[in-house]
């Protein structure tokens, strides 16, 4: 931790610029220059250039932001928790969680998923310890991924098909809600790690049906509403970069998958405007249509009146009003 905030004073300078990630509604995010106005220890505010952020924006006191900054060396990245939002003076407070890196993208593609995961707390919190045992799961599972010898020893062969059916069986945990990058993971979960602590995760990968195992740390924890789970950041602290590229591959996928259910969005072309001579000839047809009728039916009562024949209307009435005389009788 001492490291951490040697890092936070060298980079988080009074007067600095920082870029920041503000998620939007429907995801993405929108980026934001702030200036950083003051530092304690991981406690850091900034004031932000804009006045407004977009009606979209979405700031919720919890929300790990992404941060960025220019190094001597490139790009840098880190990130934080926002712990308050004083938008009478656009200022922000945040809460330094990981180190400062040299920035890198594919590790900050977001993306909810849903899959069999398994979090375990590590039998012993040594670095080096756990890092040992990390490394010995790594190496059961390429045993286990590998082709049977012929002439391998039998402990051999029954130590893989262990290795396999313990695989499986995780393989058909029961999915968890889980927020994946390549850098880290944030799940909500009932039970309550301490910040700083190592956790175990295995994760499988559908797409390569692939089991992975990796170290986090954890970084950040919050209790949510119901007051039963907690919201638990990690990043990850061992992980083979193989299994990255496995990982950001499936989020990737991931992406494109749910972009295609939306489909794409077609414009229909506006109707076209009729013409001034089209309008003029539409006008003269509807005339002239009408014309026609009302000639026919003065024709007709013309004849009718030439014959001796009454209107409807009037051969209507005289019925009528006999049919009222007789009664009257």
């Amino acid at each position: 931790m001492t490291e951490q905030l040697e890092q936070y004073q060298a980079h988080f300078q009074e007067g600095g610029r920082v870029r920041v990630g503000v998620p939007l509604k429907g995801g993405g995010a929108f980026s934001e220059w702030g200036t950083v106005a003051s530092l304690d220890d991981d406690l850091l505010q900034l004031y932000l250039s804009r006045d407004s952020l977009p009606e979209q924006a979405r700031l919720e006191l919890g929300r790990t932001l992404d941060l960025a900054l220019d190094g001597k060396q490139g790009p840098l990245a880190c990130r934080g928790v926002l712990v308050a939002d004083h938008a009478a003076d656009h200022r922000l407070v945040l809460r330094l969680v990981e180190d400062v890196v040299p920035y890198e993208p594919r590790e900050y593609f977001r993306q909810d998923v849903y899959l069999p995961l398994i979090y375990r707390r590590t039998l012993s919190q040594v670095a080096e310890e756990v890092r040992l045992r990390w490394e010995h799961s790594r190496r059961e599972i390429e045993l286990a991924a590998q082709d049977p010898d012929p002439d391998e020893p039998e402990e051999v062969a029954d130590a893989r098909e262990e290795i396999r059916a313990r695989l499986e069986k995780r393989k058909t945990a029961p999915p968890l809600a889980a927020n994946l990058s390549g850098g880290g993971a944030r799940l909500n979960i009932a039970e309550r790690f301490a910040e700083g602590e190592l956790v175990e995760l295995s994760i499988y990968l559908p797409q390569h049906s692939r089991m992975i195992e990796i170290i986090g740390e954890v970084v950040q924890v919050t209790a949510l509403p119901d007051r039963v789970r907690f919201s638990t950041a990690l990043r990850y602290r061992f992980i083979d970069e193989a299994d990255r590229d496995r990982l950001i591959g499936y989020i990737s996928a991931e992406q494109l998958h749910q972009m295609s259910q939306h489909g794409p969005r077609v414009l229909l072309p506006p109707p076209e405007e009729p013409s001034v001579w089209r309008r003029r000839l539409q006008v003269t047809f509807v005339l002239a249509l009408l014309a026609g009728f009302l000639g026919c039916q003065a024709r007709a009562i013309l004849v009718a009146k030439q014959r001796g024949e009454k209107w409807e209307v009037q051969r209507v009435f005289d019925q009528g009003f006999m049919e009222f005389l007789r009664r009257q009788r």
